[in-house]
């Protein structure tokens, strides 16, 4: 039984997690590196954090990246180039959020600190 509630886990939740419906992100395999490549197939811009958790490679992905995908565009994230003779891994994390769903913070204007200082008694 738990082996059939995990194949269920596995097989039927696990996919819709990782998708948006307005983004698609792929990997694509050249010659001596790995890309990932982001497409947004709706009307409106898309702002993206991505990250790729990787181990293996020259470069050192694991630092987050925030872009802005235009609409109907596909753009290249990140190329990760494999170290020779190395086990190489490597995972991404992506959320996505629309132009109208971004939350505008105000900055206060003043802060106001008070530091009240005793005098001691130097008998």
């Amino acid at each position: 039984m738990k082996l059939i509630t995990i194949l269920f886990l596995l097989l039927f939740i696990t996919p819709e997690q990782n998708s948006h419906k307005g983004i698609d992100i792929t990997v694509r395999n050249e010659r001596k590196s790995i890309v990932y490549v982001a497409e947004n197939t709706t009307g409106k811009d898309i702002d993206l954090f991505f990250r790729v958790e990787s181990s293996g490679f020259r470069r050192s992905a694991d630092r987050p990246m925030i872009t802005t995908i235009p609409a109907k565009k596909k753009i290249d994230l990140i190329e990760l180039i494999p170290l020779k003779g190395a086990d190489t891994v490597h995972s991404y994390m992506a959320i996505v959020t629309e132009k109208d769903n971004s939350m505008m913070f105000k900055k206060s204007d003043t802060v106001v600190k008070q530091i009240r200082r005793e005098a001691s008694n130097g008998n």
